[in-house]
């Protein structure tokens, strides 16, 4: 895989010489350019409306390859956005279950009404943290604070600190949130059988394999000998059209 920058004109794809296509390319094209010219300066050039309707022709077939390249980059561009929007919805409703499962499950012994307050303000506010944690992730942003949460009252001082530090900040709440559920489990705080429990994980579990999968949409870029080719086809032919028309 073969990272690149556009630019923010587009063109500095074209500078990169890393992976690209063209030197192999000029090797065979660039005989076989210099034979046609040869051909044309020293060609018969006495039949000039022949000349013109093979450059017509040769002008047509151009743009008909570069519309189908264009269109093709399009198609694949809009079905990796509706893929990318599909699944981060589908994480936020697996979460969203998943929380709600949790408080469903939750204990009603008015003894433990204390424990259980406490533990969904802890839980409601780690899936907040897990949202906004997901969001930055698979966004564009540099800045987190671009992202919102609950509020992060109730969480460990040295605890942020690490989520700070943590290479993947989701996969780090995840594991807290898990091992809440857990604990809470244990407490009786979270009053269902195991099996039923399960729900809750398992519902988790898609929402964090899903994000991957949009993670996987942000970080693989289109192939780069495709960009870089299309983009020289683009200059040539914003180039060469003044002059054919």
């Amino acid at each position: 895989m073969i990272h690149y920058e556009n630019g923010r004109w587009g063109l500095s794809v074209l500078l990169k010489l890393e992976g690209s296509v063209f030197p192999k390319a000029a090797l065979v094209s660039l005989p076989f350019a210099i034979l046609a010219c040869l051909l044309i300066v020293f060609g018969n050039d006495d039949d000039e409306n022949q000349a013109v309707t093979s450059s017509g022709l040769l002008w047509a077939g151009y743009n008909t390859l570069l519309g189908f390249l264009i269109v093709f980059r399009t198609n694949q561009a809009y079905s990796r956005f509706r893929e990318g929007t599909s699944l981060i919805h589908q994480v936020r409703g697996e979460w969203f279950n998943a929380t709600s499962s949790v408080f469903a499950f939750c204990s009603h012994k008015p003894e433990m009404a204390d424990k259980v307050h406490n533990f969904q303000q802890i839980l409601v506010r780690l899936t907040s943290l897990l949202f906004c944690s997901a969001a930055y992730q698979v966004s564009s942003f540099e800045n987190d604070l671009e992202f919102e949460v609950l509020d992060i009252y109730g969480i460990d001082p040295k605890s942020l600190s690490h989520l700070r530090a943590s290479p993947d900040r989701c996969e780090t709440v995840l594991q807290w949130i898990q091992r809440l559920i857990i604990e809470g489990h244990l407490e009786g705080t979270v009053d269902v059988p195991p099996p039923i429990l399960t729900r809750a994980f398992q519902e988790l579990s898609r929402g964090i394999v899903n994000l991957k999968q949009v993670t996987m949409i942000k970080e693989v870029p289109f192939p780069f000998p495709y960009a870089q080719m299309l983009a020289a086809m683009m200059v040539l032919h914003s180039v060469s059209t003044p002059w054919m028309a």
